[in-house]
């Protein structure tokens, strides 16, 4: 059961590893203003997210069934004998390490993201602002010119 729990912690590993370099490849391609090579990348990431997310909770059955009552990795590692801790304790630092180094890719990923929305939403307000015609009588329903009366005038019509 040990190397099972062993096999399934470094496929996890690996699969951080892999998500990491897929976070710096999407921030290239943000600082890059590559919008479809971004949607390419964030889709893979959800389906690497998915993976690890089965991994997690086919590791989690591994170790309530090895030790009963087990909440997480660091009881059962408390179970091991000492020679076998070793092991398992550097596999655990180290998912925790690349899961940080992760999180704060994605966050900087995040802020790019929406920093270029912000900065495109602004563009988009400052063009509008330019082509919006500054009297706003200008034209009239048929498209023409209004003409503009600015005193009072008598309304004619038939009865």
């Amino acid at each position: 059961m040990q190397s099972r729990i062993r096999d399934n912690m470094h496929r996890q590993a690996g699969a951080l590893k892999v998500l990491f370099g897929l976070l710096e490849e999407e921030f290239a391609c943000l600082t890059g203003r590559d919008p479809q090579a971004v949607t390419g990348i964030e889709l893979s990431v959800q389906e690497l997210l998915r993976q690890v997310a089965m991994e997690r909770v086919a590791l989690r059955k591994l170790v309530v069934a090895t030790v009963p009552g087990a909440q997480n990795m660091a009881d059962f590692v408390a179970t091991l004998p000492q020679e076998d801790r070793g092991e398992f304790e550097r596999l655990l630092r180290e998912a925790d390490e690349r899961e940080q180094a992760c999180a704060v890719q994605a966050e900087k990923n995040a802020q790019l993201a929406y920093a270029l929305v912000e900065q495109s939403r602004g563009m988009l307000d400052f063009m509008h602002r330019q082509i919006q015609p500054k009297d706003t009588t200008t034209y009239g329903r048929s498209g023409r010119y209004a003409q503009h009366h600015p005193q009072a005038a008598l309304l004619r019509g038939r009865l």
